[in-house]
This record gives structure tokens, C-alpha cells and sequence, in this order.
């Protein structure tokens, strides 16, 4: 592993339930800026690539919701975390990059909502 990797492996098992969830918005907004300079670039496999890594993290933080605790936010996450799935697939058949422009912008402002509450606590 390379120092790169362990620092970011340090930082993800160090951070709180809360940071965890900002980090992995952070990965998601970079993975699909990646896809994005890969359908520019042509690069199929990166572009799959990136696209399958934003689709793993968008399930895993459905995955986590509370819907006993979070009610009706996180049946809204749940309805935003399935549209940006469902438009991954079109992104991936269409190399869609004005899609991918509107998902960064909605998942950008989903982390900017966590990231406020991490400022109250």
C-alpha cells in the first residue's frame, strides 16, 4: 500500500459515522468527475469503472438509512439515492455528461446538508 493509500485508509477508519458519510459524497462527486473526462476522453473501461464505483456507494449509503429513526429525510434519501442509481445506467448507455453535471450537483448538495449538520455538533 502506498502512503497515499494508507492515509485515506487511516482517515476513513478514524472518522465518525457522520465523516464517513461526507467522505464517501467526496468519493462519489470525484468518481463521477472522472466519468465524465472519460466519456470526453473516450475511455470506456475508466468511465465503467467510475460509474460502477458511484453506483456502489450511492447503494451502501441507502443501504444505511434508518428509516425507523430517519422517517420521512430518509425516505427522501432513499427516493434521491434511487434516481441517482436508476441515472447512472442512462449515464453509462448515453455517456450522458449534462446527467452527470446534474447528479454532482445533487449529490453535492446532499453532502453540503451533512456537512452542516457536522458544523452544529
Amino acid at each position: 500500500m502506498n502512503p497515499l493509500e494508507a492515509y485515506m485508509k487511516n482517515s476513513v477508519t478514524t472518522a465518525s459515522p457522520l465523516q464517513q458519510v461526507i467522505l464517501l459524497y467526496d468519493k462519489a462527486i470525484f468518481c463521477l468527475k472522472a466519468a465524465k473526462e472519460d466519456i470526453q476522453s473516450n475511455n470506456i473501461k475508466g468511465k465503467i469503472d467510475n460509474i460502477t464505483k458511484v453506483s456502489d456507494i450511492v447503494r451502501a449509503l441507502d443501504a444505511a438509512l434508518d428509516f425507523d429513526k430517519g422517517g420521512e429525510i430518509a425516505k427522501n434519501l432513499h427516493m434521491l439515492y434511487d434516481f441517482v442509481d436508476r441515472s447512472l445506467v442512462s449515464v453509462n448507455a448515453k455517456n450522458d455528461t449534462q446527467l452527470i453535471d446534474d447528479l454532482i450537483e445533487i449529490l453535492s448538495h446532499l453532502k453540503e446538508g451533512w456537512e452542516g449538520i457536522q458544523s452544529k455538533i
